[in-house]
Formats: structure tokens, C-alpha cells, sequence
């Protein structure tokens, strides 16, 4: 059993030797190339633990975003820096208080972990809130279903453009958040997902957020408030992940 378990991981030792070098070569000779297969691995690994499996739309969504960003760095031929570099920190629920039931939670990761005020935290199925203390063991974590106001900048894809907004706002009762401030010309949209644009607070870009359900238009008709559906259960919340970007101080 030993001698077959030594002979795996010289195989696995093996063949993370050879992808290494040929990555290296690559990089070397053919910056090109090596973008075609650093893009690959890319879309085909993501961090993964054995107690915590995330969503499907959860992960397809951030490999979308990651792949977008490396097809933005190939065109401009430079690889110095990856907006999707995160940092990921598995974590579980410590403290929840009936009174503030939808409004904060404690989690057991802290500074010494790597915690940043600002940074995301997702459950399985997307993102349930933000980081705001950090103790050397602990943080709290403000829910994105809070009372008080959020200000999380959001996007979408439709017919081949973005569009950002700001979700502010959490609808207890009919469980929904509103994307307030969205401009262009938006009719009957729906099931479409709405995921973090990467442009406000430490959280990275492209975490699911939910689903477009509806859509309502300013008095003056000139933006556009987006009715979404939560991808998270935010009753049913017990591990979680920490991510963030790679070098935030």
C-alpha cells in the first residue's frame, strides 16, 4: 500500500516537473503560446476541498471572468499582472445572532489567516456579504441581505456588452436585490446572471451574485433598476469561503 502510494506521488512530482518545463519553455520562446496554455489550466483548474464543493454557476462564472481577463492580457502581449489572482480562505460560521439574524455573522478565519477588510465571502451557490472586521482569529462579515444599505458594484453580459450598476437594497419579504443605476436601452430581460464587477471594495470580479427576474425603469426613463434573485440561501449558511485579491494592504 505504502510502496503504491510513494509511487503516485512520484508520478504526480513527475508530471508537475514536465508541465513546469514546458510552461517555462514557452514563456521563453513563445509568449504566445504559452498564454494558449497558461489559458487552458486555467479553465480547467479551480481550487477545490473535500468539505466544501462550490455551485457549478459559481465557478463557471469566475473561470468566464478569469478567461476574459487573459484574452485582454494576450492581445495586449503582457502577463506581468492577472486581475483574477484571489485569495482563497475555507472557512465556517462561529457566530450568528438571532437579533442581526440578516444582518452580520462571525466566521473563524482572521488576520492571522489572511483576512483584509473588504474582501468577499461566498457560500456554495455565491456571494453572501463582505468583510468588514478583521480580528487577529475572527471576522465579521456584513450579509448582503442586511437592513441597512449595500454598496456592491455589479455587472452583466447582454448581446455582447456589459452593463454596471450598484446593488444597494435587499428585499426581506419577496427575498430580491435591486441593481439601481443601470443605463442603456433594457426590455424584458431576464434569467441572465449578475456577478461582482471587480470595481469597488477588495472583492475580485466576476463571484455570481443571482439572477435577473425583472426590470423596472426610472420615472424619466432613463435608467434601469434590475430585480434579482440571490443564487445563496442566506438561512442555510455554515461553511464558507474568503476571497479576495492577491497584494490588497
Amino acid at each position: 500500500m505504502k510502496k503504491n502510494k510513494r509511487k503516485k506521488k512520484y508520478i504526480l512530482f513527475v508530471g508537475i516537473g514536465i508541465v513546469s518545463i514546458i510552461l517555462v519553455y514557452f514563456f521563453v520562446n513563445d509568449k504566445n503560446k504559452f498564454l494558449d496554455i497558461f489559458k487552458g489550466l486555467s479553465a480547467s483548474t479551480f481550487y477545490i476541498d473535500k468539505d466544501f464543493n462550490f455551485n457549478k454557476d459559481v465557478l463557471e462564472n469566475e473561470i468566464k471572468d478569469l478567461n476574459n481577463q487573459i484574452n485582454d492580457l494576450k492581445r495586449m502581449n503582457e502577463i506581468d499582472n492577472v486581475l483574477s489572482d484571489k485569495i482563497n480562505i475555507n472557512a465556517s460560521i462561529i457566530k450568528r445572532s438571532p437579533n442581526y439574524w440578516y444582518d452580520i455573522i462571525t466566521i473563524n478565519k482572521g488576520k492571522k489567516d489572511g483576512v483584509k477588510k473588504g474582501f468577499g465571502v461566498i457560500s456554495n451557490n455565491g456571494l453572501i456579504g463582505e468583510i468588514i472586521t478583521v480580528n487577529n482569529h475572527s471576522s465579521e462579515v456584513r450579509l448582503i441581505c442586511n437592513t441597512s444599505e449595500n454598496y456592491i458594484s455589479a455587472k452583466f453580459s447582454y448581446e455582447g456588452k456589459d452593463y454596471y450598476g450598484i446593488i444597494k437594497e435587499y428585499n426581506l419579504i419577496k427575498n430580491e436585490l435591486y441593481l439601481e443605476n443601470v443605463i442603456g436601452d433594457l426590455n424584458n430581460i431576464s434569467n441572465i446572471d449578475i456577478v461582482t464587477s471587480g470595481l469597488s471594495n477588495n472583492i475580485p470580479s466576476g463571484i455570481l451574485i443571482g439572477k435577473i427576474k425583472d426590470i423596472k425603469k426610472d420615472e424619466f426613463n432613463l435608467s434601469n433598476t434590475l430585480i434579482i434573485t440571490p443564487s445563496a440561501d442566506f438561512n442555510d449558511i455554515n461553511l464558507v469561503r474568503v476571497v479576495g485579491l492577491v497584494g490588497v494592504r
